[in-house]
């Protein structure tokens, strides 16, 4: 088994999720930037998540430690009178599943004056892709009792392990939630509900790190896209909802999030999470 993992990547065959630029040489060229561009965004939409956690801030002195689940539905269907979908042209099987599972670990850690830094690692499953982000947020009236919380947060997610695509996706986002003391033991909280809402804008590039005749490198940064690219196809609305059930130092929590490319399908995802904190 030790044997199998150290051999080079080359003297293995691809797990079946791999993305595959080099599968579009299989269709016409005039078809292969648009298959690429639709697979490039719903894949951004998969990898960077919403923030799946409650709105309100965490102490100073405060840190945790998550382990994320995200599910996201992506139409891996063929359209009617096609062959093959564009994520079957992109998969290393050519059967790509219309689920997405990233298992992953996430930490955050509270700074004064309610902000928060943080990072995550999560697994495409089925592949030897991986997910690596970071973020940063702040909440300007962080657990204040008498009104909601508010969060402003950046950060970014990228796609690592495949040598056939560059991937990253740029976000920000506004949350609003409340906490909700189900219970008081002494001077300390006891459970607490925390329902949360939120709207995310999001910006995304993706380059093929193979040459395939007629596919080209996209982004949602105007000033860096070629000739013929659209940035506005890169720039993504998506809202979400979702609670935190958090009793003493562990937490259960559950979002739902939808994705809106422009002229293109809705990307749907869940997280479930449980966490740590400590």
């Amino acid at each position: 088994m030790l044997f199998v993992l150290l051999l080079p990547a080359s003297a293995m065959a691809a797990p079946p999720y791999d993305i595959a630029v080099v599968g579009l040489e299989k269709i016409e060229p005039s078809r292969r930037q648009a298959r690429f561009d639709f697979v490039a965004r719903e894949l951004a939409l998969t990898i960077s998540g919403p923030p799946g956690y409650a709105a309100a801030a965490l102490g100073m002195y405060e840190a945790e430690l998550a382990f994320e689940n995200r599910v996201s539905f992506i139409h891996a269907a063929a359209d009617t009178g096609e062959s093959s979908s564009p994520w079957d042209d992109l998969t290393e099987s050519g059967e790509a599943d219309s689920v997405a599972f990233l298992p992953g670990v996430m930490i955050r850690k509270g700074l004064p004056f309610s902000f928060e830094v943080g990072g995550r690692m999560s697994w495409f499953t089925g592949s030897r892709q991986f997910v690596v982000g970071g973020f940063g947020r702040w909440v300007p009236f962080g657990n204040w009792d008498k009104v909601p919380d508010i969060s402003i947060g950046m950060g970014y997610d990228g796609l690592v392990g495949n040598d056939q695509l560059e991937l990253g996706t740029f976000h920000l986002d506004l949350s609003l939630g409340y906490s909700f003391k189900l219970n008081l033991r002494g001077t300390r909280p006891g459970t607490r509900f925390s329902p949360f809402a939120g709207y995310q804008f999001l910006q995304s590039h993706a380059r093929p790190g193979v040459s395939v005749d007629q596919v080209g490198a996209v982004t949602g940064w105007a000033e860096n896209a070629a000739p013929g690219v659209d940035p506005r196809s890169f720039r993504y609305h998506r809202g979400f909802v979702g609670m935190e059930v958090r009793g003493g130092g562990f937490a259960f929590r559950f979002a739902f999030d939808a994705g809106f490319p422009r002229s293109a399908p809705i990307v749907a995802g869940l997280n479930v999470t449980l966490a740590l904190r400590f």
